[in-house]
């Protein structure tokens, strides 16, 4: 069986291979082998080839936490299906050993390849913008509006009737935001997104900042809040952000959250993780979401395309075909 292995830490390019590895033995109750048919990569897969990622395995670790496939085992053997398995077993590989209850019914019409590109950055958008209390109204500034959760978090926010402003870094990039349906975008290349913001408010600054970036791109997010603003904290792109003194909190009576979906909410909780799929799949089906897969690699091709992805060179979402 292959499956993509890094024994050390480093670079994805540098220290992920595919390696032949003996078949996964038959799993014990409450688990089921998957074929895996398609994976999404995300920023965390770098961070878990660097052994940055906050919950760190020790290597050997296989990257890949979202993926769609089929089932192999069980009563429910041949059901295609989505999920995210456990780490440091991801999905990068031909077969999948998972827990049955992560493992979610993928609607007949959801394409494999599409459908890979759902659970992480769509569930992550998702609760950011629950846990921010977003509503029809409301202006959400979106950060790395071209990445995974930034394409996501703009298509939920204008499902949920909020203005959006997007940051990316190039014209290429500030297009396709706008191709997403930013109200504006900004290129934070050749101006100066707080300024900016400033401007496409009127001074009035935004009520949600969805911030995957973190670094100084977080801590200057706090100048963009309206009164009683909220700034979810999603990720650390461009690295750890500095301390936030808690008076610029109180200040503008600001709320900071901070969300990782993927290491607590589909085991802690599940009815409201199901929940937020079946409104996920209602808006794939309606067309306001639009998984943006715009580069599909074989396995062999994954150390290079996340080699990119951790330079800032990609778009949308990545997703690495691998079955049928």
């Amino acid at each position: 069986m292959k499956r993509l292995v890094a024994h050390r830490d480093g670079e994805p390019l540098d220290v992920l291979a595919v390696a032949d590895v003996p078949d996964d033995p038959e799993p014990g109750p409450g688990r089921v082998r998957v074929a895996v048919e398609a994976v999404g990569l995300n920023f965390l897969d770098v961070m878990l080839c660097r052994g940055t990622y906050p919950v760190r395995p020790e290597p050997p670790v296989t990257p890949g936490v979202e993926f769609s496939g089929r089932v192999l085992s069980g009563p429910d053997a041949g059901r295609a299906v989505i999920g995210c398995p456990a780490l440091p077993h991801g999905a990068l590989g031909e077969i999948v050993t998972i827990d049955a209850n992560l493992l979610v019914p993928r609607p007949a019409a959801l394409d494999p390849v599409i459908a890979a590109g759902i659970p992480v950055t769509y569930q992550t958008a998702w609760f950011s913008l629950e846990r921010a209390g977003v509503s029809a109204g409301d202006t959400v500034l979106v950060h790395a509006g071209a990445g995974g959760v930034g394409v996501a978090a703009t298509q939920l926010a204008l499902a949920r009737g909020a203005r959006v402003i997007c940051t990316a870094g190039g014209p290429a990039k500030v297009e396709l935001c706008r191709a997403n349906g930013a109200d504006v975008a900004i290129d934070y290349h050749a101006e100066d997104f707080v300024a900016a913001v400033d401007a496409a408010t009127g001074g009035t600054g935004v009520d949600v900042v969805v911030d995957p970036v973190g670094g100084d791109v977080f801590a200057r997010s706090l100048d963009c809040l309206a009164l009683e603003g909220r700034i979810v904290a999603v990720g650390a792109a461009a690295g750890p952000p500095p301390a936030v003194d808690p008076m610029r909190l109180v200040a503008r009576n600001a709320t900071l959250v901070g969300l990782s979906w993927g290491s607590a909410y589909p085991w802690q909780r599940p009815a409201e993780v199901a929940a937020a799929y079946a409104t996920l799949f209602a808006l794939c089906a309606s067309g306001a979401v639009r998984p943006p897969v715009n580069r599909v690699e074989p396995l062999d091709g994954a150390p290079a395309a996340l080699q990119d992805l951790a330079a800032g060179r990609t778009t949308g979402k990545i997703v690495v075909r691998i079955g049928a």
